[in-house]
């Protein structure tokens, strides 16, 4: 996301989440547990950035103009939770039923969303960024 701020001048990011930060239970066989370390491998670097985000929102100076542009960013997210049902081979799947599915759902998650914050964007984040900094 860092591009995107100091290179955009939206105020808005709107990032579509494809992995899922929490999954429900933990991973049995070597396959789950695999498709969890990738997903948790893919996550950090988000998570890193969404804790790095709500840290400038609390304590960033108006002086600095760069973390001032970090702290007036307004954040949302788009995810679906039929994502908790795909497991890391669906990212190496690339057959036109599975891509129409995903689409569809993308769509829907998508409309989702503007029926539910629509009005926030251009105004306040719709994601809350204080559960990112549990532990920090």
């Amino acid at each position: 996301m860092t591009p995107l701020i100091r290179d955009c001048d939206s105020q808005d990011t709107l990032p579509v989440q494809i992995n899922p930060i929490e999954r429900p239970g933990s991973p049995n066989s070597a396959r789950e547990i695999s498709n969890r370390l990738n997903e948790v491998s893919f996550n950090a670097v988000l998570m890193k950035e969404l804790r790095m985000m709500a840290l400038l929102k609390r304590v960033a100076s108006l002086s600095d103009q760069e973390g001032a542009r970090w702290a007036s960013m307004r954040i949302h997210r788009i995810s679906s939770e039929m994502m908790l049902d795909l497991g890391y081979s669906s990212k190496l799947n690339a057959e036109w039923p599975f891509l129409t599915l995903i689409r569809g759902e993308g769509r829907r998650a998508a409309s989702k969303f503007l029926d539910l914050h629509r009005a926030d964007l251009g105004q306040r984040s719709s994601l809350d960024l204080d559960p990112f900094l549990q532990g920090v």
